[in-house]
Order: C-alpha cells, then structure tokens, then sequence
C-alpha cells in the first residue's frame, strides 16, 4: 500500500500553496494504488516540483513526496532512469528524519537495489552497514545478519578494501558458529576463510589464538 504520510506544517503562509501540493499527491497515491504507474511518477513529480517551489526540500511534504515518487520508480522499473532522484530521496531523508525512520527505510532499500544493479560497490557498503545496525536493533535475526555481514565481506574484497576484511570475517565466524554451530561445512569455511585473512596480514597472534580456541590444523603458506 502506497503511503502519504502528511505532517502538519506550522507557519505556512501559503496555505493555498500547500493544498495544491497535497491535491497532485492524492493523485498520486490514487495512480499508485491502482496500479497506474506512469500517472503516479507524472503526478509525483509535478507535486515535488511545487513543493520545493513554495517549501523547502527538507520540508516533511517535500520528504514524503520524494520517498512516494521512488516507491512509484520502483514499480514501474525505471529506477535506473531516476538514479539521481532516488539517492536524492534517500540521502535527503537519512539527514532530515535519521536512519530508523521509515521513509528513509523505504528509499535506503530502493536505493540499495539500484547501486547493486549498477556495481556502485563503495557506496553500496554504507547501506549494508546501515541495514546491519536496523536487523540487530529491531528483530535482532542472527541469519539474516549473517547474511548482510556475508555480503559485506564480499563488498570490502571488491573495493579492495582489505583492511576491514578482518572484522567482518571475524562477525561472521562468530554468526556462523552461532547459527550453523562448529561441525558444519558452513563454520568450517567461514574459519578457514578467517585464517587466510589473518595469514595474509601476517598476524600470526591471532592466527594462533584461533587454531587454540576451535583445536585447528591451520597454517600460513
């Protein structure tokens, strides 16, 4: 269900200017609902572009709209077309409303989606941490964190990024061992792949504490 989220605006002083707005988003949520989504994206933006004219950006109408607008791109599936707007969504609601709120929830995913398709790895990384701290401060579920910190990892060796593969590795091994427990195939590679990294740094310190710890026949090449 499409979301119009109003909030009351104090100290207008164009009343009339506001009803306007708020007039093409009934439009829009109306198109959204009823699966019309080239009306919805039209009468989106028409809505947004009066809104900055008599508001601000920042404003929450201006805010709601963009987010509205992104949910439309989404469905359509032309968000490669509206890149721009969609990160503008995004980056304009984590600053105005934080990363917990919903509208910023809802354009961080769409957002997410797109830098995916488009390999925007290094940006990407970001919004993979962000949805990390969401999934242990809400549901707190160890797979699907697991999940994200498996994708995580994958992020870091793509953007060659090697100095953050170590913690990622280590909540990983931690997760699996937690999820999966000790004997599985899935533990084994997780440690194994810990045990690479903590070779390739040479911390042998570490390296050993972890053969102790899990009774492992690892050693450095």
């Amino acid at each position: 269900m499409f979301v119009l989220g109003f909030h009351p605006i104090s100290a207008l002083t164009q009343s009339d200017s506001k009803a306007k707005v708020e007039s093409l988003l009934k439009k829009t949520v109306q198109a959204f609902n009823s699966v019309q989504w080239t009306q919805s994206i039209i009468s989106g933006e028409l809505a947004l572009k009066a809104c900055r004219t008599h508001f601000s950006e920042n404003n929450p109408l201006c805010i709601n709209t963009m987010r509205n607008n992104a949910l439309a791109y989404q469905q359509a599936d032309v968000i490669h077309e509206n890149a721009e707007k969609i990160e503008r969504a995004y980056r304009v609601a984590l600053s105005q409303l934080g990363p917990m709120h919903y509208t910023t929830i809802k354009t961080r995913e769409i957002f997410y989606q797109l830098a995916i398709a488009e390999q925007r790895y290094s940006e990407t990384i970001p919004l993979v941490i962000a949805f990390i701290h969401h999934e242990r401060t809400n549901n707190n579920d160890a797979h699907k964190i697991l999940d994200w910190f498996m994708e995580l990892d994958g992020l870091y060796k793509k953007t060659n990024q090697v100095q953050y593969e170590e913690p990622s590795l280590e909540s990983i091994v931690s997760l699996t061992e937690k999820t999966y427990g000790i004997e599985s195939n899935n533990f084994k590679q997780s440690v194994s792949a810990l045990a690479k990294c903590y070779c390739g740094q040479k911390k042998y310190t570490a390296l050993s504490a972890l053969r102790d710890q899990y009774s492992l026949e690892i050693n450095c090449d």
